[in-house]
C-alpha cells in the first residue's frame, strides 16, 4: 500500500483526515455537491467503503460508497437500493485536478469492486445540468444505463447506471489497495427520499 517518496497509497479514510477531504469534496461542489463537516462526517460513518488516495503528504482524491444493507443515505441511494440490491451505491468520487487522467478513479471503483459481496457497482450522472465528461468516463468502463429521476430537492435530471464488478478485477490475485480518468463524480447527497422509478447519476467526470 505504500512505497518510496512520491508513491501513491489508498488507506481508508481518517477521521483525522476529514477537513481535508471535505475541502476537496467542497471545491467540487457544482459536481458533487458541498457538504458540511457534520454531513460529511456522518457520510463517512455510515460508508461500506471510505477510501482516499494520497501521495505522501498530498490528498489525490476519494471515494464514499454505501452497501444495499446501509439505510437510506438520499434518494439516489434509495433508488439504487430499491432497484439493485446487488450494487454498492457510489455516493461520490472525487479526484483532485492535478491528479486526473492517471487512472485513479478507475483504481478507487476497483477496491470498492474488491470487497467481499459485492456484485456491482451502482451510481447517478448528471443529465440536466449535463455532465458529458462523467458520462463519457463510466460508459468506457462499461457502465449501463438503468434508469432515470429527477432529485425533488434541487431539479436535477440523473441517469442511474450500472456495472458489474468483476469489470475492475484484472486477476483473482490482485489487489487494488496495493497498486495504483478523469472523475469526479457526486452519486449522493445529504439524507432524503428515494425518487421515483427512473435513472440517474451524477459524477464530475
Amino acid at each position: 500500500m505504500s512505497g518510496g517518496p512520491g508513491a501513491m497509497a489508498l488507506r481508508p479514510v481518517a477521521a483525522a483526515e476529514h477537513p481535508a477531504l471535505l475541502a476537496l469534496n467542497n471545491r467540487h461542489a457544482a459536481a458533487v455537491n458541498a457538504l458540511t463537516p457534520e454531513a460529511f462526517a456522518a457520510q463517512c460513518a455510515g460508508a461500506l467503503l471510505a477510501l482516499a488516495a494520497w501521495e505522501g503528504e498530498r490528498l489525490l482524491g476519494f471515494l464514499l460508497a454505501f452497501g444495499p444493507e446501509t439505510p437510506e443515505r438520499g434518494p439516489n441511494h434509495a433508488w439504487m437500493r430499491a432497484r439493485h440490491p446487488e450494487a454498492a451505491y457510489v455516493d461520490r468520487v472525487v479526484v483532485d485536478a492535478a491528479a486526473q487522467g492517471q487512472g485513479l478513479g478507475r483504481r478507487l471503483y476497483a477496491a470498492l469492486a474488491a470487497l467481499p459481496g459485492v456484485a456491482a457497482l451502482g451510481c447517478e450522472v448528471n443529465l440536466d445540468p449535463p455532465n458529458p465528461q462523467s458520462m463519457a468516463f463510466h460508459r468506457r468502463l462499461g457502465f449501463r444505463p438503468v434508469g432515470q429521476a429527477t432529485d425533488p430537492r434541487n431539479g436535477k435530471r440523473v441517469e442511474y447506471l450500472l456495472c458489474s464488478a468483476a469489470r475492475f478485477l484484472r486477476s483473482p490475485g490482485e489487489s487494488p489497495l496495493s497498486g495504483a480518468a478523469r472523475l469526479n463524480t457526486s452519486q449522493s447527497q445529504p439524507s432524503g427520499t428515494a425518487f421515483p422509478p427512473g435513472r440517474s447519476p451524477q459524477h464530475p467526470a
